[in-house]
C-alpha cells in the first residue's frame, strides 16, 4: 500500500518505513496524510539445493523476542529457496480441505478475521501469484508454517520503538502429485491432529498476543515451494 526505503547492503536488502501506529491498528505515514491497514514487502530466493533439508517438527517454547541476535544457531532452520515441506513437518490436505484448514489454524495462529481472509484468498507469492490459484493447481498440497526463531534468522525484523508482542506467521505450501500420496501418509493423518499444535512450533505468545493494551506486531506470508 505505500512505499518504504530500500537500501542495498554488502550481502542484504533492507527495506524501511516511517509510520506511527494508531491503537486501530492503522497506521499513519509521517509526513503525510495517508493512512494505511498494512504494509507490504517481498523477496525474490535464490536456489541452492546444497543447503541443509528441514529439521524435524518441533514445538518451540521460546518467544521470538527472546531469540534475538547473538543466539547461536548451530543449523539454519529456514532458507529461502531451499528449504521445503517434508513429511515429517507437514500435513498434506486435499486441495478442498485446505481454506478450512487454514481458517482454523491461522485463527489459532492469532490472526483476526481481515488476516485470514487475506492470507487465504488474497496473499501473495514472491512472483505477485495469489495463492489460491496456485492451490487450485494441485490435488493435494503439503504445507507447513516456519518457527519464527527460524524465519527471524533469514528475514530480521527490527522495529522502534521495540513492540511488546511480535507474531510472524510464514507458511511454506507445495503441491503433491496423487501417485506420491501414499509416500505422505505420516503428513496426511498429521492433517486430523489439533492446529493449536502449530501454535507451539511458531512460537506464538497466545495471552499476550490477544492482549489490546500491549503493542502489537503482527506479520503474515508464505511462499509456494516448486
Amino acid at each position: 500500500p505505500i512505499k518504504g526505503t530500500f537500501k542495498q547492503g554488502g550481502s542484504s536488502q533492507t527495506a524501511e518505513w516511517d509510520v506511527i501506529a494508531q491503537p486501530s491498528g492503522m497506521m499513519a505515514v509521517k509526513g503525510s496524510s495517508t493512512e494505511v491497514a498494512y504494509i507490504f514487502w517481498e523477496a525474490e530466493t535464490e536456489f541452492h539445493n546444497h543447503l541443509p533439508d528441514s529439521p524435524r517438527m518441533s514445538r518451540s517454547s521460546t518467544p521470538l523476542l527472546a531469540a534475538r541476535p547473538g543466539t547461536m544457531y548451530p543449523r539454519v532452520g529456514f532458507v529461502p529457496g531451499t528449504t521445503r515441506c517434508s513429511l515429517r513437518d507437514s500435513v498434506v490436505l486435499s486441495v478442498q480441505e485446505v481454506p478450512p484448514y487454514l481458517e482454523k489454524a491461522l485463527l489459532a495462529l492469532g490472526l483476526h478475521t481481515e488476516a485470514r481472509t487475506s492470507f487465504i484468498t488474497l496473499g501473495l507469492d514472491a512472483q505477485r501469484r495469489y495463492w489460491l490459484p496456485s492451490f487450485l493447481k494441485h490435488e493435494h498440497l503439503a504445507l507447513r508454517f516456519i518457527p519464527q526463531v527460524d524465519y527471524e534468522a533469514s528475514a530480521p525484523l527490527d522495529i522502534d520503538p521495540k513492540p511488546d508482542v511480535v507474531t510472524r506467521v510464514f507458511m511454506l505450501f507445495e503441491g503433491i502429485p496423487t501417485d506420491r500420496l501414499v509416500e505422505w501418509e505420516n503428513a496426511r493423518q498429521r492433517s486430523s491432529a489439533d492446529v493449536n499444535m502449530w501454535k507451539g512450533i511458531v512460537g506464538v505468545e497466545d495471552t499476550r498476543q490477544r492482549d489490546d493494551k500491549l503493542f502489537r506486531v503482527l506479520e503474515w506470508g508464505g511462499m509456494e515451494v516448486r
